[in-house]
């Protein structure tokens, strides 16, 4: 298992959301605690000409972390609930890429009580029960998952996935025409 290096996250956000399918992610607690899933679905937001996208009006204080070269964290509420974007390609053309599911896989009984919830199908099923199960909030907003020291990283562990689908985004209400969430 290796981690995804930061030119892997500077590519394009429609190749880098399927290329995240089948990777691991993993949350280091920093006493050798982990909790990790592998990730089963993504969306890629792009920067000018995509209306859904936080950095499609510009540059503000609530999406600087977008405005970051690929490989950073930009972590935005929505609906109440925290969700967590890898930012894609460089600062001057500021793409994502929205972890919308994992399937959990080690530190199930921790993200269990994260979430209070028992039924290990809805521990990850939603970008927000996702960063409820691995406890991240806006404190992570703008680290750089490339770093050895990060607490959140992405690993390659050999996974392939079978097939991958593609289709419209859910749960916007701009650009959902643009098929850009790929899910397994």
């Amino acid at each position: 298992m290796y981690p995804l290096p930061k030119s892997f996250y500077q590519q394009d956000p429609l190749l880098v959301a399927r290329e995240l399918l089948g990777t691991v992610l993993v949350r280091n607690f920093g006493d050798a605690a982990e909790i990790s899933g592998r990730i089963i679905e993504t969306e890629a937001y792009l920067s000018g000409t995509d209306p859904a996208s936080h950095a499609y009006n510009g540059l503000s204080c609530r999406n600087a972390s977008l405005f970051k070269s690929g490989g950073h964290l930009y972590i935005h509420s929505m609906h109440g609930h925290h969700c967590m974007d890898i930012v894609t390609e460089s600062q001057s053309n500021p793409t994502s890429v929205l972890i919308r599911a994992l399937e959990p896989l080690e530190g199930i009984e921790v993200m269990k009580q994260h979430r209070s919830q028992i039924k290990l199908e809805n521990l990850c099923s939603g970008p927000g029960k996702l960063t409820q199960a691995l406890a991240i909030d806006k404190e992570f907003d703008g680290i750089d998952i490339t770093k050895p020291t990060s607490p959140i990283q992405v690993y390659c562990d050999g996974h392939t996935p079978k097939k991958i689908y593609q289709s419209a985004r859910i749960g916007i209400s701009k650009a959902t025409q643009f098929p850009y969430r790929f899910y397994l």
